[in-house]
């Protein structure tokens, strides 16, 4: 059963102390992750042995504050802490916060951005047109604030770097057809990781994985493979 709680100003859906946690990407329509397909997700791997836990970050949905990338970070931080061990899921910029948490026992990042670099003028122009018009991320200012913070803020989170530090088993998955993020950045992701990882290429797969069944599925066999020790899965 997933229950609802509040930690840090946030709606949290909890389970039992060991904990899959859930990451959510930059929202492109209003409303809590519970509105979306994020709900089934943490239904499908709480059912196959991974007790789940969603939420809304910072300045999005149900959850208060402004926008900030440096805050999601601290929301996955104080969620994490009310759990005694936890592995993260990540989608889109949802993984790149993941890729940054050292604490984690695994880490699988799902169509995660890579470098400061791939987000263009326009690409940024279009994430706050965006967000302007549907509320979907909060405290917004003019543009050249929004991008001046974003850009500064990914940098400070870059997964390109961050993911050298990781020691935990990581996995990284991307659809060859993804037109939001490049798939170089997981092709870039997993040449950097150190130490056990796999990569999922999913073919002709497109940014919105999470509604794969087939790929969910092969996240969850290799959450499995891993928790028993297996070094070797072939997907």
């Amino acid at each position: 059963m997933i229950a609802e709680k509040d930690v840090s100003n946030k709606k949290v859906w909890l389970s039992v102390e060991e904990a899959l946690i859930i990451c959510h990407g930059l929202p492109y329509e209003p409303g809590s992750v519970v509105d979306k397909s994020y709900l089934d997700v943490a239904k499908f791997f709480s059912s196959r042995g991974y007790p789940s836990v969603i939420f809304d970050f910072t300045g999005t949905g149900k959850s208060r504050g402004s926008f900030s990338l440096i805050k999601w970070l601290e929301d996955l931080e104080e969620v994490a802490e009310n759990f005694e061990k936890v592995s993260i899921l990540g989608f889109s910029m949802g993984g790149a916060v993941a890729l940054n948490f050292e604490n984690a026992e695994k880490i699988v990042a799902v169509a995660s951005p890579c470098s400061a670099e791939m987000f263009s003028e326009e690409g940024l122009e279009r994430i706050y047109a965006n967000a302007r018009l549907k509320s979907t991320l909060r405290g917004l200012k003019d543009f050249e604030s929004f991008k001046k913070q974003f850009l500064e803020e990914f940098y400070s989170i870059e997964p390109i770097k961050s993911v050298e530090n990781l020691r935990c088993p990581l996995m990284f998955v991307h659809g060859t057809k993804d037109d939001v993020v490049p798939f170089y950045c997981s092709e870039e992701l997993y040449r950097k990781a150190r130490g056990k990882k796999k990569f999922l290429i999913v073919k002709n797969g497109d940014h919105f994985l999470r509604r794969n069944e087939r790929v969910l599925e092969k996240i969850a066999e290799w959450l499995k493979k891993v928790d028993e020790g297996v070094e070797e899965l072939t997907l």
